[in-house]
């Protein structure tokens, strides 16, 4: 057989190796300069969902300091605020607020603390604040505002105040003093319940503008566009980052030099690990979104009581001596009822909040059914002045179960019973056990659910198209549901509009 003529000639076949060679080279280069791409894409993309929860985090915060000021315009002794203001354990919910406190306006130059709360408080009862530099220009910026905004003052680049003015009950031009809450920006960035944060894919850390910049960080800014409080934050890659979404490494491109299936196999791995950030991805957007949605909701709700309050406050202000007393005590009642309303809204939503984040578990302990089921019968019927009759059946018996979820759950329960049933009307409150089920049922003779609304069951803040002008925040379902499931047991329920509302709760104990 002949050796074709190219064999024989040294250059050409030291010019067909190096083309042989070449190729994986080539191959191997291109696919890790698009593996480098698409990493840096994907880490812009995993940067702008931590910045979106880092800015829903710290809306919560304000919000939460947003009511707080707003309850205690109608606060008579400034150092000793009613009970439940702010609300028991709200350093467990609000947990990157290290102190709150309310100071009172004398004058620019005296603004003195006149009361103070929480796990690390940075200043004392007594101090003036207006003889800190950073802190007398956000206290400047809320009095001189005509709008009810908050405003910050960084005191370190890991502490960043917020300032709220409180006006006067009866002068919403006439600042009397000022909410404030200390932030630890710090416990943002190592947030245990944001995924990015706890899988250690990215790591983020307050940062000022006198802080030198790093090629490898992303900094954004940490604003809701309308209040003036906000923090920068810089975003790095973590080390799960690479574990988890398997971020192209240098040795690639050699290896594939003498394997030529190295980038084919590099290509496959890349792009079952994309997938797979995609989609944690899309949840993690979906989860921001539903939060924003969230977020959204529970300021529209506010909304109503509040306007109903400020309407109220501000027709006594003007026309206090004109109206009758009937008339007063009217506006009166409207408004004490819209604050009750908010302060039950806060707890539901703060409820959901613990359970929608995971910190909350379930705790068993043994308990009487009978006598836990009676407690909450006489307190549904002093909460709703005994408007229907309730019948009860309970078993004796001792099971453990979480005293306080179960309370949630059967109180939103008898409660929903007794207010969309017609005064006088009868409810059935049952306890009994079925080998190792324990069932609880509601039964009611009301207005039911409508067959359209009943897919909707256990969404915040979603009614009923009958309800009418029944008082409500569509939370109480959705408090049951998530309570229940957090339990382990099943909600069910059976409905037809007028005719009433079954409802049964089933808990292996």
């Amino acid at each position: 057989m002949k050796t074709p003529r190219w064999i024989e000639q040294p250059r050409t076949l030291a010019a067909l190796t190096l083309a042989f060679a070449l190729v994986p080279a080539a191959v191997a280069f291109i696919t890790f300069r698009a593996a480098r791409e698409r990493d840096a894409k994907l880490f812009d993309t995993a940067t702008e969902v931590l910045v979106e929860q880092l800015k829903i985090n710290t809306m919560r915060h304000q919000n939460f300091l947003n009511i707080m000021r707003n309850q205690w315009r109608f606060v008579p002794d400034s150092t000793h605020p009613p009970k439940g203001m702010p609300p028991p354990g709200w350093e467990t919910r609000i947990t990157h607020l290290s102190a709150t406190a309310y100071a009172h306006h004398e004058d620019e130059k005296n603004i003195r603390v006149l009361w103070q709360q929480g796990r690390n408080t940075l200043s004392k009862v007594g101090d003036n604040l207006a003889d800190n530099a950073q802190l007398a220009g956000a206290l400047r910026q809320a009095r001189l505002s005509t709008a009810p905004l908050v405003f910050g003052a960084h005191l370190s680049k890991s502490t960043l105040v917020i300032v709220g003015a409180v006006t006067s009950p009866n002068d919403n031009m006439l600042v009397r003093g000022y909410i404030l809450g200390w932030l630890d920006l710090d416990s943002f960035c190592h947030d245990p319940t944001l995924p990015l944060l706890s899988s250690e894919a990215l790591r983020a850390r307050p940062v000022s503008a006198d802080d030198p910049p790093d090629a490898a960080e992303r900094r954004k800014l940490i604003s809701d566009g309308e209040n003036k409080s906000e923090w920068t934050v810089a975003v790095t890659r973590g080390p799960g980052f690479s574990r988890e979404y398997g971020t192209p490494m240098t040795w690639i491109g050699f290896a594939a030099l003498a394997l030529s299936i190295v980038p084919l196999s590099i290509l496959v791995i890349i792009a079952s690990r994309a997938g797979k950030l995609r989609a944690a991805l899309d949840a993690e957007r979906e989860l921001g979104r539903m939060k924003n949605q969230f977020v959204s909701s529970v300021s529209h709700e506010f909304r109503t009581p509040l306007s109903v309050i400020l309407s109220g406050a501000e027709l006594l202000e003007a026309h206090a001596g004109q109206l009758s007393e009937s008339r007063r005590l009217e506006l009166l009642t409207q408004i004490k009822s819209s604050t009750g309303r908010m302060n039950e809204m806060v707890e539901q939503v703060l409820l959901l909040g613990r359970i929608e984040s995971g910190t909350m578990k379930a705790n068993p302990q043994p308990v009487d059914v009978a006598a836990l089921c009676r407690e909450i019968v006489e307190e549904v019927q002093i909460a709703t002045q005994q408007r229907c009759a309730i019948e009860t059946e309970f078993a004796e018996s001792t099971r453990s179960i979480d005293v306080g979820l179960m309370r949630s759950v059967l109180v939103n329960l008898l409660t929903n019973a007794v207010k969309y049933s017609k005064p006088g009307g009868k409810v059935i409150f049952a306890a009994h056990e079925y080998g190792d089920l324990f069932r609880f049922h509601v039964h009611d003779e009301g207005i039911g659910i409508p067959a359209a609304d009943q897919a909707r069951i256990g969404e915040p803040f979603h009614r009923a198209c009958n309800v009418g002008d029944i008082d409500g925040t569509g939370l109480g379902l959705a408090v049951v549901k998530r309570c229940v499931e957090l339990c382990g047991g099943e909600f069910q329920f059976s409905s037809q509009e007028g005719q009433g509302t079954h409802a049964s709760i089933f808990l292996r104990v």
